[in-house]
């Protein structure tokens, strides 16, 4: 099938999914007074949100096309014979380069590349979802987001929680920002102010984790430690935590129609499906050859384990209690798996008794490196759409009030000046992609949450602090989990 065909297949799927959806919630309203709750609840779920009307939907489906295809045939050229994608080539050259010059110039000349072209198109990308939510009875599409997490005031309730990580972010900010001081000099860092965004180690500056082997006294080699490990080797690893505290073995579908895909092939975004047919559980690694690998197959091994807990519900109901609940669960797993008594079970990292606190701090580092900035990204990008949707933000401000937003919860600014021609927002995928991202937030809050709760489950007999709680093996953490 070729792309033009399989586009407009799409088109007509989405077009009879529209047609279906607005008849549904139409005949929905004539039984609402005499339906049982759960029936109320599957209503609910089913027609709350944005109502398309079949030229919005269409309208729609072509704006994300074609922004999705800005995001992923984009290319940043050194010279004609010499260009780069974002993955995996500028990712590599953010995560890897040590060198200020080579830094800007992806950092750069990916923002330049894709933004303007995708300006064009945001301002009605954002009204056609605005007309479609104001069709259901919302003021903007905003609110629509927010509804999807049932969370009275969210947008207060964020604040409130990013006001009680602010203090830890600002002493994170402020250790990095000392030491990239001294790596760079004064003069490009300024260790009494934001940091420039460019020399982070991740694109977005959403992650510091890379910069760990410059910022920690004792190095970890994660990486090191699964690059000559097959795959599935890692998989079988990852899918024995999850048995070992009680729940499946993925089904033999999982294993034939799992799909492997070598980062160096193309822009990839590892994701797990629900096929919705009998034990039918897909994965999609974007293989890299990182820790990070290890972490995604946690991550969503993590979904599909919730699927085969819901497999028995009604469709409606298999998707998660919300799109945070759901990040939150291999994420929670992750960070059993990352502990040093984990680590050292599993062979990852040698048994030395004399270096355990400093393993422990520098595992700790590493933590908050890849989590805090995580944390006020995830407020930053939701934030600023929120407000673009509301027409808080209009567009000739969408740029300033982007940065704007990164310099006062992030502590970051633009390593050489941006412009309102320029849309930095649409360097990030999920942007690009249309995808809402506060549940990453709220996400990073949860898994803390849920390994203190099954911690204490798990050691009813030891107290561990936080760091050093291994789930591994407790089937009461499954049946809690459960």
């Amino acid at each position: 099938m070729g792309e033009e065909d399989g586009t407009e297949s799409g088109e007509q799927i989405g077009k009879l999914k529209t047609i279906w959806r607005n008849r549904k919630c139409a005949e929905a309203g004539l039984y609402w007074a005499g339906a049982e709750e759960k029936q109320r609840r599957a209503i609910s779920i089913l027609c709350r949100g944005p109502k398309f009307t079949i030229h919005q939907a269409r309208m729609l489906t072509g704006l994300e096309k074609s922004l999705g295809s800005i995001y992923r045939n984009s290319r940043v050229c050194k010279t004609p014979a010499r260009c780069y994608r974002i993955e995996p080539d500028l990712d590599k050259i953010m995560q890897e380069s040590r060198d200020p010059k080579e830094l800007l110039w992806a950092w750069k000349g990916w923002r330049d590349t894709v933004g303007p072209p995708s300006r064009e198109l945001y301002p009605a990308l954002i009204m056609m979802e605005n007309q479609a939510a104001m069709n259901n009875g919302y003021n903007n599409m905003g609110e629509c987001w927010r509804e999807e997490l049932e969370i009275p005031d969210l947008e207060q309730f964020v604040e409130q929680l990013y006001a009680e990580i602010s203090p830890l972010h600002r002493l994170l900010h402020a250790f990095v920002r000392h030491k990239l001081s001294q790596m760079y000099g004064r003069e490009l860092v300024d260790p009494n102010t934001t940091m420039p965004a460019h020399l982070l180690g991740n694109m977005w500056a959403q992650s510091w984790e890379s910069l760990h082997p410059e910022l920690a006294e004792t190095i970890v080699d994660l990486d090191g430690a699964v690059v000559n490990r097959s795959t599935n080797e890692l998989f079988e690893i990852a899918q024995e935590f999850y048995t070992s505290i009680g729940f499946r073995n993925m089904p033999k579908n999982f294993w034939k129609n799992s799909k492997t895909v070598r980062s160096e092939n193309g822009s990839c975004h590892g994701t797990a499906a629900n096929m919705y047919t009998k034990d039918d559980y897909r994965m999609l690694l974007c293989w890299k050859g990182q820790w990070e690998d290890f972490y995604v197959m946690h991550h969503e091994m993590g979904h599909i384990q919730y699927y085969m807990a819901y497999e028995k519900q009604p469709t409606i109901f298999k998707d998660g209690a919300n799109s945070a609940f759901q990040e939150a669960i291999g994420d929670t797993i992750m960070l059993a798996v990352e502990t040093r008594r984990h680590l050292q079970q599993i062979g990852i990292i040698k048994k030395n008794p004399i270096l355990l606190e400093d393993l422990e701090l520098s595992l700790l580092l590493r933590q908050a490196l890849k989590k805090i900035p995580q944390i006020t990204f995830g407020l930053v990008v939701d934030k600023w759409r929120w407000g673009v949707m509301s027409s808080k933000i209009l567009p000739k401000d969408y740029n300033a009030a982007w940065w704007q937003y990164r310099r006062k919860y992030e502590g970051l600014h633009p390593p050489v000046l941006r412009a309102e021609t320029d849309f930095d927002p649409a360097a990030k995928f999920h942007v690009a992609d249309n995808t809402p991202y506060i549940r990453y937030f709220l996400s990073e809050f949860l898994q803390f949450q849920f390994l203190d709760i099954l911690c204490d489950v798990s050691n009813t007999n030891q107290k561990y602090l936080l760091h050093q709680c291994d789930l591994y093996g407790s089937k009461d953490v499954g049946k809690r989990m459960k």
